[in-house]
């Protein structure tokens, strides 16, 4: 159970993620012992030169890339190391076993990050499982961009949200822009754990501006 949830908008890229995991304990052939829950799962990962940030949904033995993204140096190697774990999960080499298969869950990233040669945020949204892969890349302008993943997708209202937080952008109180935006954010993943029990209510944000281009991480309580 995850919710991760991007603002992308040309002065800035803001991602955030809960912090809510939940697992079931093994049975080992006996009754289940329940479910583990942590609070401080760690959902988003930022590579080593800090200019890529990266929210992943799913499962966790399926992202084991993960690592080898927060190791990577540029843009290029954190989005090709994303690409070629896509590619090798998909079973072409193991037909048999795939059409036995059940409808197989999809694992989510939403990676972002700031080119300078563009002077441009671009978003990358990336989805993959055994049968597909899929992935779009968004490029930030003065419009507003919303985009989110996981399970908590389906209690949120991008749309709506869309519309908010051009508000925001178009309002008078630009000085205040990114911290309106945050709280805003805040606000919206309170209300998707009030209605999915799985997402946490207090996200973690990976922040980068026009003014610095690299991202931090920030809890923003």
């Amino acid at each position: 159970m995850t919710f991760i949830l991007n603002v992308l908008h040309k002065d800035m890229s803001i991602l955030a993620a809960d912090q809510r995991a939940v697992a079931e304990w093994p049975s080992f052939g006996f009754p289940s012992r329940g479910k583990a829950v942590c609070h401080d799962a760690k959902k988003i990962t930022i590579n080593s030169t800090f200019v890529l940030a990266m929210g992943t949904s799913g499962y966790s033995e399926h992202n084991s890339y993960i690592n080898d993204v927060a190791r990577s140096e540029s843009v290029k190697d954190g989005l090709s190391i994303i690409r070629s774990h896509m590619e090798s999960f998909l079973q072409v080499d193991d037909l048999a076993s795939l059409i036995k298969s059940a409808s197989p869950f999809e694992n989510e990233c939403i990676a972002t990050f700031y080119d300078e040669d563009t002077n441009t945020f671009f978003t990358n949204e990336f989805g993959f499982n055994e049968f597909s892969n899929r992935t779009r890349l968004h490029k930030a302008s003065d419009e507003v961009k919303i985009l989110c993943a996981g399970s908590g997708r389906k209690n949120f209202d991008a749309d709506s949200a869309k519309d908010e937080v051009q508000l925001l952008v178009d309002s008078k109180d630009n000085l205040q822009l990114e911290e309106n935006i945050v709280s805003w954010m805040k606000s919206a993943f309170r209300l998707v754990s009030d209605q999915n029990e799985g997402c946490g209510p207090d996200p973690i944000f990976a922040v980068a501006t026009r003014i610095r281009h690299e991202f931090h991480i920030s809890d923003r309580r």
